[in-house]
């Protein structure tokens, strides 16, 4: 019986093809290897910096790295499986994702998926890391690379910083893609954190569609993006994802698909009658997907829908009153739970983004009981 607190140590040895080399940088050289077991493709990162000065301070960055890597899991950053460290050599390894691909600088839309597209997988990452509190500080065209089924793919994060504690103001050293203009936070009192993020990846993104900006279908997104005074800007990737959502939803579903969400959004909102406090969404897909199902499941020999308080609760954490009359029909959820199943994440994450804008909308009502005196 293994004892809490036992340190326990898995020294099978693991072997690994090699394949070919991926690169070589200042900090190491990455490789391609082939998991002997699962026939799997990793990229090895391997930290060995050419210059000896701040190798240990270099080394930590290394450590910071993987710590960042394996808090992060979406679809449109690198992922990372394993790490192999040698503090007595100063030496460490970062088994990844490959992504086999090309840069967004190298990158040309054909039949798949065009620009618009691209732009809000983009905004989506910077999205996740912002949710983390995590700085990527290293925005350039290489680090953004789109795989062969053309999904976009953060990586690099050896810059990367988690604001935490004192951190939290954002200073920072300047380590991004050189732009002609810096933005006035960063320029004037080096302070670098998301919103100045949001600055480099709009400025990154219209130098790299180049002549077609003009016709890029948001233009005014990017155009808010890059303005140099922070109050001008977005103030985060949030809210960005929103004025995507609107915009796209009109455009990129069918009738169909739009007559199925307009029906479950307007039935939804309004079975809201207030939030008590404050409005607090449930903000992961897969919460929402999962909670649904299991009201679909609960109510499945049912005409209607019997509490009305399940539904809610698939969308919404905080306090609200509503509407108890049991009359939302079982079918209209399970149209709108087979519609969110069979879209592709970008477009679950549109039609989500809409309903928390309706949602947000509701009044919220604060008790007196809330109040300090």
């Amino acid at each position: 019986m293994i004892k809490p607190g036992t340190i326990v140590e898995f020294n099978r040895i693991k072997q690994f093809i090699h394949i070919k080399s991926l690169g070589q940088g200042g900090m190491g050289d990455t490789h391609l290897f082939k998991d002997e077991t699962t026939d799997m493709l990793f990229a090895f990162k391997k930290y060995a910096p050419k210059d000896s000065n701040y190798i240990d301070e270099h080394y930590d960055r290394f450590v910071d790295e993987i710590k960042i890597l394996f808090q992060i899991s979406h679809p449109n950053v690198v992922r990372v499986y394993n790490y192999y460290l040698y503090p007595e050599n100063k030496l460490g390894y970062l088994q990844m994702e490959y992504i086999d691909g090309v840069s967004i600088a190298d990158f040309e839309p054909f039949l798949g998926k065009g620009w618009p597209e691209i732009f809000t997988e983009i905004i989506s990452a910077f999205e996740y890391l912002e949710s983390k509190n995590i700085l990527h500080r290293d925005i350039r065209p290489d680090n953004i690379m789109i795989d062969k089924h053309e999904n976009i793919k953060v990586i690099d994060f050896g810059f990367g910083k988690n604001l935490v504690g004192k951190d939290q103001d954002g200073r920072s050293v300047l380590l991004n893609w050189p732009v002609t203009q810096l933005p006035n936070e960063t320029a004037d009192e080096r302070i670098y954190n998301h919103q100045s993020e949001i600055y480099f990846v709009g400025k990154l993104f219209s130098n790299i569609i180049g002549g077609n900006f003009k016709d890029f279908k948001f233009k005014y997104i990017i155009d808010k993006m890059i303005q140099l005074d922070p109050h001008d800007r977005y103030a985060s990737f949030r809210d960005i994802s929103v004025d995507i959502s609107q915009g796209v939803l009109a455009i990129s579903f069918t009738e169909e698909e739009k007559r199925i969400y307009r029906n479950f959004a307007k039935i939804l909102s309004e079975y809201i009658l207030s939030h008590s406090g404050s409005y607090e969404p449930v903000n992961d897909h897969n919460v929402i997907l999962s909670r649904l199902s299991n009201l679909i499941r609960n109510s499945s020999l049912e005409v209607y829908i019997q509490d009305n308080t399940q539904l809610i609760n698939c969308f919404v954490n905080s306090g609200y009153t509503y509407v108890p009359k049991n009359d939302i029909l079982l079918s209209t959820i399970i149209d709108f739970y087979q519609l969110l199943q069979q879209l592709e994440s970008h477009k679950q994450k549109i039609v989500l983004d809409n309903i928390d804008v309706r949602l947000s909308k509701i009044k919220v009502e604060i008790s007196l009981d809330d109040l300090p005196f």
